[in-house]
């Protein structure tokens, strides 16, 4: 039904049940909603009382989200807000973004699968230079975003020390976006998770990002599945690896990378100081490139995961790998157990 933003069994939320002081946001949420003639969400109703708000999958839309963003206003209880592919439009994204200008509570921001054009990208780049901001996570995937919104979103975070964990993964992100990430890499003291991956970066595209890999200290987890790398990026990538001194999680899934490229690779893979964890899935590697793998992981005693399913290896590989990798392991939960003792 049109201007209805869900149907809910919870409808016995109403105003005479809510106390007088509206600290929560709503009594607001509901006049707002009233206002512009939709139903309230029994979902929002309850949530705002909570720290953590889930509410995905909804079809908030825009006049859902302008309500939900007056409360918000009023609400600092909430450090937690999932708003994944509700239909929110670039307006009304804009509006949460402004709203969060004025909220100091709210951490983690998840607006997947929505949509952000420019009214929004603009609104978000002042929330992530303001000094007022507290977001540490924030999620931006599936949302058609192509290089003039990452471009602006990167921008921001040059001097940006709050946030620390960013996924823009399946979007139409390519050069010109991974060229600034590339820029900021080498300035951010911040961000220690980056998920770039389903993004059209491409080989020169992680070019630009491994040379702001180069000096970075602070990033960990880095996501560049199905990104395009192909060997090319692959072999400048593994010469990153060599100098980085932050990376400790590494996804290089589907990149069709083979044998040329993982060679290169695996330098970088053997010599890495901080590397825990790589995935070479769907990768063309075949049998030389599994032995490749094999060696550098030997070599890098750091090293306690190394995925390489659906990669033309043999059995015989993937179980040397394992066999290796086991006990390490094994002896990384036995001291983390230990630690966790002492702590106690």
């Amino acid at each position: 039904m049109p201007g209805r933003v869900a149907d809910d069994e919870d409808d016995d939320l109403l105003e005479d049940e809510l106390p007088e002081e509206d600290q929560f946001g709503r009594m607001r949420y509901l006049d707002l909603c009233r206002e512009m003639g939709i139903s309230p969400a029994s979902q929002i109703l309850k949530y705002l009382e909570s720290e953590a708000m889930h509410v995905v999958h909804y079809g908030l839309g825009l006049k859902g989200v302008k309500a939900l963003a007056g409360a918000l206003r009023i609400n600092q209880n909430v450090t937690v807000l999932r708003l994944a592919d509700n239909a929110i439009p670039d307006e009304g994204v804009a509006e949460l973004m402004r709203t969060l200008l004025d909220n100091t509570s709210i951490t983690l921001l998840d607006i997947s699968g929505n949509r952000m054009g420019p009214v929004g990208s603009k609104a978000l780049a002042d929330l992530l230079v303001s000094r007022n901001t507290v977001l540490r996570t924030l999620a931006l995937a599936n949302m058609k975003l192509g290089d003039r919104e990452g471009v602006l979103v990167g921008n921001c975070l040059e001097n940006n020390t709050s946030l620390r964990s960013l996924d823009i993964s399946s979007n139409d992100l390519g050069e010109k976006t991974a060229h600034t990430l590339g820029q900021v890499l080498m300035v951010n003291l911040g961000l220690t998770d980056l998920n770039l991956s389903w993004n059209k970066l491409r080989p020169r595209g992680v070019a630009h990002l491994s040379e702001g890999l180069k000096p970075n200290l602070t990033l960990q987890v880095l996501g560049l599945g199905w990104c395009g790398l192909q060997d090319i990026g692959a072999t400048t990538f593994g010469v990153a690896l060599k100098t980085n001194q932050g990376l400790v999680d590494v996804d290089l899934s589907g990149n069709q990378i083979t044998l040329e490229g993982v060679r290169a690779l695996s330098e970088g893979i053997a010599t890495s100081v901080t590397l825990a964890g790589i995935r070479m899935d769907n990768n063309d590697l075949r049998e030389e490139g599994g032995k490749e793998l094999l060696q550098a992981v030997d070599r890098n005693k750091g090293l306690v995961v190394c995925s390489m399913e659906n990669t033309n290896t043999s059995e015989q590989i993937r179980l040397a790998m394992e066999a290796l990798l086991e006990p390490r392991r094994k002896l990384r939960d036995k001291l983390h157990a230990a630690q966790l003792h002492q702590a106690a």
